[in-house]
């Protein structure tokens, strides 16, 4: 049986190195996934199979200092055997700076981020998109960006392929109200 992950584990993650698992963040189906056609045989609310480990690699593969962080799903998390991590506690006894730095050092926000194609053709179109952003600054979820997006008439202008804008919509570190994302950020970028 896998060991469950907790938060202050030293592990090994996706990419080298030895990091110290600083958050978990447990995701659940929303309306986003029935939108995209991504919710296949789950409910809305249901929690997803795999968490997200967000870590901060104190080490690297040689046990030379290196800050950093990461942020990938647990199957790639993995808890440090016995000889790594008497390792990794002589290293700090050695010198225990290190472990007041890795305190220290911030990880930025973990940013998920939800794009869209658009075909924008006529400033007014242009301006009800604007309001739609407006719109996701203050939170809201997928359920109440994709209201709006009706309302707006703003559905109308998702292309069959490639639009000339992407629309993004941006949540940050995951959260949550009522087991949905909230989208607290948006950008629309017109394309080259």
């Amino acid at each position: 049986m896998k060991k469950q992950i907790q938060i202050g584990d030293w592990v090994h993650s996706y990419s080298k190195g030895i990091y110290r698992v600083e958050k978990i963040f447990e995701t659940y189906y929303d309306e986003l996934h029935s939108y995209n056609g991504t919710l296949y045989k789950h409910n809305i609310g249901d929690r997803q199979e795999h968490s997200t480990i967000v870590s901060k690699r104190l080490f690297n593969s040689s046990l030379k200092k290196s800050l950093g962080y990461e942020t990938c799903s647990e199957d790639f998390v993995k808890p440090l055997n016995k000889k790594e991590l008497a390792q990794v506690e002589k290293a700090l006894a050695q010198n225990p700076k290190l472990l007041a730095e890795l305190d220290n050092f911030e990880v930025p926000p973990i940013e998920t981020i939800n794009n869209t194609q658009l075909q924008i053709d006529t400033e007014a179109d242009l301006n009800l998109t604007l309001q739609l952003v407006a719109f996701i600054g203050t939170g809201k979820t997928f359920l109440e960006i994709k209201t709006e997006m009706e309302r707006l008439d703003i559905v109308r202008l998702k292309p069959k392929t490639f639009g000339n804008y992407r629309f993004q919509f941006i949540n940050y570190d995951n959260e949550q109200t009522d087991k949905r994302r909230i989208w607290r950020d948006a950008k629309l970028t017109q394309k080259d």
